[in-house]
């Protein structure tokens, strides 16, 4: 809970923090860019107003994911932060795109550009308040988890590099009669139309759902070894319902004859110990495998030899059990995402070992690759 609480009162304070100092920095810059009749100032000052709307939309976001569940929605709506985080990406996308048709426009119909030193020091001001902003933003992103406030960081940057490339602007149209305001205009919008996109991107493939992390997946394989019977850990798949609420669902190996109670208080004792260091709920289901015994070792080995012949793009196999009353072996096979015809390999994988071992029948599952 204090963990949260602490979330809440970052994610509160940068966006009131992104708010205030944007509004004095629009209204500023708007007051000198139609004094001066620069474009790019004029753009800068429509930037931070945006800005200003990109936190507001980030603390509403966080407010509403934070509601409590409800009868239709048991998880909660942590999602919220992802789609707010989306907002804020398709913000800084407008803004880029209004401010390419301003400084096309103004290619075609130039304006002069009047510089000033009040003007050359509101730029630099502006650039001083936005790294302090990325900074900020950007650490406390990666600190809380938070995809909004990294996003904010990232355009809090941008706004940097074009303020910079505007006091050049700027200083440069005082000494050409070249349309310097316009063309560095056209750069500007360039660049926060590439972050607006990479931010939209990146947020999409949170909402659509990720790969987990491979150091996740060793860390977790690596407290299930701590909680003997248990072993292994396989087809991990971990669902985020906001940053600070995810379930998974996890298969381990067992011995054929351990016994249930002493399964389940390992089990248990495993999901705690996951849920205490990652924040992960997890869901186990269960191998029962025989693997220990050295035929069946040997066996599996040649299994994976077999398969291997068949397709290289095998990752690994697990859950073996060799049923010697009636010659029967399961298992499963993990496949990567290069082998696109999963009924061909399945029925080449099944005459292949048939062929090899003739007096066994097998029965497998096929698993794709997600962890």
């Amino acid at each position: 809970m204090d963990k949260e609480k602490n979330r809440s009162r970052i994610i509160q304070r940068n966006s009131i923090i992104g708010i205030a100092a944007n509004a004095v920095l629009a209204t500023a810059k708007a007051l000198v860019g139609l004094a001066s009749g620069s474009v790019a100032v004029i753009f800068d000052a429509f930037n931070n107003a945006s800005d200003m709307l990109s936190s507001l939309v980030t603390m509403l976001g966080y407010r509403l994911s934070k509601r409590k569940p409800t009868h239709s929605h048991p998880l909660g709506f942590g999602r919220i932060e992802y789609i707010s985080a989306l907002l804020v990406s398709f913000i800084v996308l407008f803004a880029g795109l209004n401010f390419l048709k301003v400084s096309i426009e103004k290619i075609f119909s130039p304006a002069i550009v009047s510089a000033s030193p009040l003007m050359i020091i509101t730029l630099f001001c502006t650039i001083l308040v936005k790294l302090a902003l990325w900074r900020l933003n950007r650490k406390n992103g990666i600190e809380i988890d938070s995809d909004a406030l990294k996003i904010s960081g990232t355009d809090a940057l941008s706004d940097a590099l074009s303020s910079s490339v505007t006091v050049l602007a700027v200083i440069l149209s005082s000494f050409t009669k070249f349309n310097v305001d316009a063309y560095a205009g056209i750069f500007v919008s360039i660049f926060v139309l590439y972050a607006g996109t990479k931010a939209v991107l990146e947020t999409v493939s949170a909402i659509v759902g990720e790969r987990p992390e491979k150091e996740t997946v060793l860390e977790i394989r690596s407290i299930i070894s701590k909680h003997p019977p248990l072993k292994g850990g396989y087809e991990v798949q971990i669902h985020n319902y906001g940053p600070s609420r995810s379930i998974g669902t996890i298969n381990v190996e067992v011995p054929a004859a351990a016994k249930g109670e002493e399964i389940f208080d390992a089990m248990t004792g495993a999901q705690n110990e996951i849920m205490d260091k990652l924040g992960i709920y997890f869901t186990f289901g269960m191998y029962a495998v025989n693997d220990s015994n050295p035929t069946v070792l040997l066996m599996k080995s040649e299994v994976m030899k077999v398969l291997k012949s068949v397709e290289q793009d095998i990752v690994e196999i697990h859950a073996f059990h060799v049923h010697f009353e009636d010659s029967r072996v399961h298992f499963d096979v993990v496949i990567g995402f290069s082998v696109k015809d999963v009924a061909k390999f399945r029925q080449n994988a099944q005459s292949a070992l048939e062929k090899e071992f003739p007096t066994y029948t097998f029965q497998f599952n096929i698993d794709p690759d997600y962890s």
